[in-house]
């Protein structure tokens, strides 16, 4: 159990020193690129272990010449270009360009990306999901030369560079080329290690005199115990413990099998399997089913969307909650727990369970690969587009760019003073932050997810993050990590396996969807065990057992 209360009356920055050592800690085991800053508001860009040569290389890189025309697909493009805000208009002189906007939502992007390819009409540049998802479309869209490489020197890019010789991403070449380039969540594996936490709510605990849970026995039992609280004020249901979908859910059950809370292949019998073929799933279908069979387990748990599963823990219609303890999530929890009670403090009722050690004797937190998604390149490109678009993700992922994603325009949203950063931007009293820079700039919120989705930035303690998400959430996330670092160890990952791509692997990926058959098993009321060993069944009928052999006999010629 983590402690919150042990900073509960944390209104002010603690002590310099302190802080000091987590973070040299925390830089030294993840390599996290954090800045140290005093108490003072002071600019804390990123640390990309810039090349000496990188200004110059910049100042050459603002001398374009002929003005290009890029079509571009990103989630929500059209929605956030529709008006030529200034920093749309100041990227697009920098660089002599104007970006022609392709919309792609989140629900549509993969149907019109697939009808773009088989049509020969996908844009320029465009976002996709499929070296991540689907590395069968990402190795027939090689084959079929709908995409171009990254050129083979990247030194003129610095910052794209160094992103290319990540670990996990060197897997994703293909003859030695990569094929796009992968948008990074967290600079490492283990940066993730906050995506995934269960909170509780600690009071609760309390009355039932519990300090800590060192089995899924007891795990279950307390669960139980919140589902029969009487509500103070008005009758309505609790549950025992509430997510937003299976994907998060899997880790209130890491502690059983730590492989299927992060979707991971498992060395079993002498040989690598996927975690839906692992004899350890038994026992997780059948903790599933008992938690959703007694009531504890959120019913609607596997259509429930996130902000859902935060008002039931924060309106006390729910004991427990696996979310994130990232410093913008812990501050979303307190200001929703601060709307329905203003007269009790987030951090005396709710606390971090961590989960008990697995039958291995370890804890584990989460860790995934470092990415999310790419960028592609249609394969029509010239190179001369394809110079100018790398020159513009190197801009953003750079000191410089990151500055105007952060902070915006230098003299209008903020301004320097001996190496400190005064925001001059509006402050909302009412939501007790500052305005979103994303209502001056909609095209900000694409600029600061185009070539990185940047998630260690909100880790920092600078102006932004201390105003928005508050010193003491910021302080809370490192020292959960802190605690991560020194009691647990990663999720065992193989990401070997992840990357590999195989003719048998490939189909069977395209084919089934264990997530959502485990919720079948889940809800049903056949038996769980011989109800799952059927899903299994189907999948060896459709080419299981073959896509294991591939993968083991790939990884042997490795």
């Amino acid at each position: 159990m983590s402690s919150f209360r042990s900073f509960r009356s944390f209104r002010s920055f603690r002590s310099f020193r302190s802080f000091r050592s987590v973070v040299l800690t925390l830089a030294a085991l993840l390599l996290m690129p954090i800045v140290l800053v005093s108490q003072e508001y002071t600019a804390a860009p990123m640390n990309h272990n810039e090349p000496t040569d990188a200004a110059s290389a910049y100042k050459e890189h603002s001398i374009v010449q002929d003005h290009l025309v890029i079509s571009m697909a990103f989630w929500d493009i059209d929605t956030a270009f529709e008006r030529k805000d200034p920093i749309l208009q100041m990227i697009e002189q920098k660089f002599n360009l104007s970006i022609q906007p392709v919309n792609i939502t989140a629900s549509d992007y993969m149907q019109k990306l697939q009808m773009w390819a088989t049509t020969d009409k996908l844009p320029d540049v465009f976002a996709h999901s499929i070296a991540s998802d689907s590395p069968g479309i990402y190795n027939e869209w090689i084959t079929h030369q709908l995409i171009k490489p990254l050129p083979e020197d990247l030194t003129p890019y610095p910052y794209v560079d160094q992103i290319a010789q990540i670990p996990d991403i060197q897997l994703l070449k293909k003859d030695n080329k990569l094929y796009m380039l992968p948008r990074i969540g967290y600079p490492t594996n283990r940066l993730w290690m906050l995506e995934r936490v269960l909170f509780v709510r600690q009071d609760w605990m309390n009355d039932l005199l519990l300090k800590d849970i060192s089995s899924f026995e007891q795990f279950s039992n307390m669960l139980t115990a919140f589902s029969n609280r009487s509500p103070k004020d008005e009758p309505r249901s609790i549950v025992g413990i509430t997510a937003s979908g299976m994907n998060m859910l899997s880790w209130a059950f890491s502690s059983t099998f730590p492989q299927f809370a992060t979707e991971q292949w498992v060395f079993e019998n002498t040989r690598w399997i996927p975690f839906y073929a692992s004899k350890k799933m038994d026992e997780v279908v059948v903790q599933l089913r008992e938690l959703y069979a007694n009531g504890t387990l959120d019913q609607d748990f596997y259509y429930m969307k996130e902000e859902d599963a935060i008002h039931k823990f924060v309106n006390e219609e729910a004991g427990a909650l696996v979310y994130k303890a990232t410093p913008d999530s812990l501050s979303k929890l307190e200001e929703r727990w601060n709307e329905l009670h203003p007269d009790v403090s987030f951090y005396d009722a709710v606390d971090i369970l961590h989960l008990w050690p697995t039958e291995d004797g370890h804890r584990y937190f989460y860790a995934a690969q470092t990415y999310w998604s790419e960028t592609f390149f249609n394969a029509k490109v010239s190179d001369e587009k394809m110079e100018r678009i790398l020159r513009l993700y190197d801009y953003l992922l750079s000191p410089e760019g990151q500055m105007l994603t952060s902070y915006g325009l230098e003299g209008v949203d903020y301004y320097k003073e001996n190496d400190r950063i005064i925001i001059t931007r509006p402050y909302d009293e009412q939501k007790r932050r500052l305005v979103d820079l994303e209502r001056t700039y909609p095209s900000i919120s694409i600029f600061r997810s185009l070539a990185s989705w940047g998630k260690d930035r909100n880790f920092r303690f600078d102006q932004t993050n201390r105003i928005n998400y508050g010193d003491h959430n910021i302080q809370k996330s490192l020292d959960e990590m802190e605690w991560q670092l020194n009691h647990a160890t990663a999720t065992p990952t193989y990401h070997k396996i992840n990357s590999l791509s195989t003719p048998a692997k490939d189909k069977l990926g395209t084919l089934i969807n264990p997530l959502e058959d485990l919720i079948k098993v889940t809800i049903s009321n056949e038996d769980p065990v011989a109800m799952w060993h059927r899903t299994v069944e189907r999948y060896e009928a459709l080419g299981l057992n073959k896509a294991i052999q591939e993968v083991n006999e790939r990884l042997q010629q490795r």
